[in-house]
Order: structure tokens, then C-alpha cells, then sequence
């Protein structure tokens, strides 16, 4: 059951080969279309460790491959080609809106950051 629900999710939340989070602007409910705006990192994160752990629990190999693809969210792959972490300040912005990241660096968006790199360590 954790599989099949683990590939829904990546039905919904990977395009054209980018990690594409739902967005906290209206989110996603069944038969409407989802929310592309307000992406979070935390969301990223928790993709991140979720595919590491299926990667660790199955072996299957495209697991291993999404991980990558979610933790590039940070790193400029993502619907506004803008790199969310600050190799300067250590910290990582708060999100993407439409048209431009969310400048903020709070606590929670550099936690999440730093909890996805180092689930890496561990695989």
C-alpha cells in the first residue's frame, strides 16, 4: 500500500522530468486542477527522504533517480529555474511564488534543506 500511494504522489507531483510540488495557493483536490504556486521546500524535503527510504526498502533503482530529482528543486530545477539555497547565507529561501522566490530565509525552509542533504549520508 505504501508503494502504490508513493506512486500516486509521484504521478502528481513529478513533470516533464522536474519535481513540481502542489502548491499551498489552492492546493489540489480531486477532479480540479492543482495549485502550481507557493511551492514549499518542505515539501521537497519530505519527498527527498520518502523516495530514500522506498530506494532503501525496494532497491528499485527510479526511486533513487526521484530522490535526485526532488533535492534539484533546491538547486534551480524547478518550475522557475531559481536556485532556492543560499551557498552564501546557509540558508534557504522561503518558497516559489509565480513569478519569483520568496526572499524570506526562515528556519523551517534551511532545516528542510539541510535534512534533505543529509538523507543522502545515510543511503
Amino acid at each position: 500500500m505504501a508503494i502504490k500511494s508513493l506512486n500516486f504522489l509521484i504521478s502528481k507531483t513529478f513533470e516533464k522530468g522536474m519535481f513540481v510540488p502542489i502548491g499551498q495557493r489552492g492546493w489540489h483536490y480531486e477532479g480540479k486542477e492543482r495549485a502550481y504556486f507557493d511551492q514549499q521546500p518542505i515539501e521537497a524535503a519530505y519527498m527527498v527522504q520518502t523516495l530514500l527510504k522506498a530506494y532503501k526498502t525496494t532497491n528499485d533503482p527510479k526511486y533513487k533517480k526521484y530522490s535526485l530529482i526532488s533535492f534539484n528543486w533546491f538547486l534551480g530545477k524547478n518550475s522557475l529555474n531559481q536556485v532556492l539555497y543560499d551557498e552564501m547565507t546557509g540558508g534557504c529561501y522561503d518558497g516559489l511564488g509565480e513569478n519569483t522566490i520568496n526572499l524570506n530565509q526562515g528556519a523551517e525552509s534551511t532545516v528542510s534543506f539541510l535534512l534533505a542533504r543529509l538523507s543522502f549520508d545515510n543511503n
